[in-house]
């Protein structure tokens, strides 16, 4: 029987207004965790990704590849083998150029429920939309602020459609973010394992 892995993912410098409560199991390896980041923070995937614990750091890498230190294998990595404790925190970079930075405090452990393992990766809460890919973090920051204090929405270019769409970074509906995860995962997957 697995274990549940509740962290509660936080994006660096702005960890009051967008976050995630990400439930996993403790089979699922450490490169599952990370695209379940992405798709709950809407990453289109199309960058590098890593995740750090302990001081090991967990990354895919490609050929060609320079490699600064030591990298362990996140697609080989299940999470059990990490021997997390509850208050354990990785970080998790996305986008290298952009420096996106998560922060993953493991919240909660609990044993999974008989046939329930078709659920997990979950989002079980969260706050404010993801991030806006192809920008940085002081660009979002920017936008949060604009609409704090002017109430007005700023607009971003959709990268698929190549057209301005309303970016809020209020909204955030969990049924809509955990209806993309099973589909987002398997597509990421498919793109950084293949």
């Amino acid at each position: 029987m697995a274990d549940i892995y509740k962290f509660k993912v936080k994006l660096i410098k702005l960890e009051d207004v967008i976050w995630r409560d990400i439930e996993i199991t403790s089979v699922s390896n450490v490169a599952k965790l990370g695209y379940s980041i992405m798709v709950a923070f809407e990453c289109d995937g199309s960058h590098l990704f890593s995740i750090r614990h302990n001081g090991k750091l967990y990354e895919i890498l490609y050929d060609n590849y320079l490699v600064m230190e030591p990298t362990f294998d996140p697609i080989k990595t299940k999470l059990s083998s990490l021997k997390m404790a509850i208050g354990d925190v990785l970080t998790m970079k996305y986008d290298y150029g952009a420096g996106w930075t998560f922060s993953l405090e493991l919240i909660e452990i609990f044993k999974m429920e008989p046939n329930t393992g078709y659920y997990y990766p979950h989002v079980a809460d969260g706050r404010g939309r993801g991030i806006m890919e192809n920008t940085s973090p002081a660009e979002l920051l920017e936008a949060v602020d604009y609409t704090d204090k002017t109430g007005e929405v700023p607009t971003a270019v959709d990268l698929f459609s190549g057209k301005e769409k309303e970016w809020d970074y209020r909204q955030f509906i969990v049924e809509f973010c955990n209806g993309r995860m099973y589909g987002g995962i398997m597509r990421l997957r498919n793109s950084y394992e293949r």
